[in-house]
């Protein structure tokens, strides 16, 4: 017997979206006709409200999103909940990865990406070249966009600025180098508390402390009045563990890590590259 669910919750990058960030119309297409049973569909994504938007096409069936990893929650339109990193987090983890000459990327509580146009140079050094073979082609391409397109580049970052960030997200072509940034922010959170979590091995994100992409699902699932139990979860990455925990069933993508797959009760039979998401709901909900 097929269950109903009465929620679908679906991370973006590596998910829905194809490995060069679109989204197949088939499965827009399909997600239409799960919403006009009843369905609640809702993104849940380590982007920001306005990259996630950028990136949907206008048609994208969704009733919210809980974006930067749990640290603002959208119903329709509306931003029901929305947290920011304290200030002097911000300064310091700013300091220490221009120290490093590490990518970086500011997402404050409303608008683009940004980060210091001092860094601008170095930032295309750090994309120059040939794609490492770590790092996924939608990340990689994500990195471009950002840095030729996208970003919003300040001269200065104001206090003001300081107090109204909703994320920071670290990126390096060499794993080994996120690895090492990972073990000083872990140092770090032990003065200042905060949560990080990885989409990639080539990234780290930093959240406040207690906020998750788990975190933002309990608020949305309660202003809709839905039950966890009936919530059908899908993703791929690291920071979407705290998803599969809070859902009824959870769906890791072939193309997860083997120790996202773990987690999961179930693996889709394709990836995001072979419209995975789409042949899952089909089957689910036929």
């Amino acid at each position: 017997m097929i269950h109903v669910y009465e929620t679908v919750l679906t991370d973006l990058d590596g998910t829905v979206l194809t490995p060069v960030n679109t989204v197949n119309a088939e499965l827009t297409a399909c997600l239409k006709k799960i919403k006009a049973r009843g369905v609640r569909i809702f993104a849940v994504t380590g982007r920001s409200y306005s990259e996630a938007c950028n990136i949907l096409p206008a048609d994208f069936p969704v009733d919210g999103m809980v974006t930067a990893n749990g640290m603002a929650v959208f119903a329709g339109g509306t931003n029901i909940y929305q947290n920011a990193l304290p200030a002097e987090l911000v300064s310091e983890l700013l300091q220490r990865a221009e120290k490093k000459q590490l990518y970086y990327q500011l997402h404050p509580v409303s608008g683009g990406r940004a980060a210091l146009l001092c860094d601008r140079p170095c930032f295309k050094r750090l994309i120059r070249g040939e794609r490492p073979e770590s790092v996924h082609i939608n990340e990689w391409l994500s990195r471009k966009d950002a840095v030729y397109r996208d970003m919003i580049w300040l001269d200065h970052l104001s206090p003001e600025d300081r107090e109204n960030m909703s994320k920071m997200y670290f990126f390096s072509r060499n794993v080994s180098v996120i690895r090492s940034w990972i073990e000083e922010l872990e140092t770090i959170s032990r003065r200042i508390p905060f949560e990080h979590f990885s989409s990639s091995k080539n990234n780290v994100e930093v959240n406040n402390q207690g906020v998750s992409k788990a975190s933002g699902i309990e608020i949305l699932l309660k202003h809709f009045h839905l039950n966890p139990a009936e919530a059908l979860a899908f993703g791929d990455g690291e920071n979407d563990l705290p998803m599969f925990r809070v859902a009824g069933h959870s769906v890791a993508m072939k193309n997860a890590p083997e120790h996202v797959k773990r987690h999961a009760d179930e693996v889709t039979d394709r990836s995001n590259a072979e419209n995975g998401l789409c042949k899952y709901l089909e089957k689910t909900f036929p």
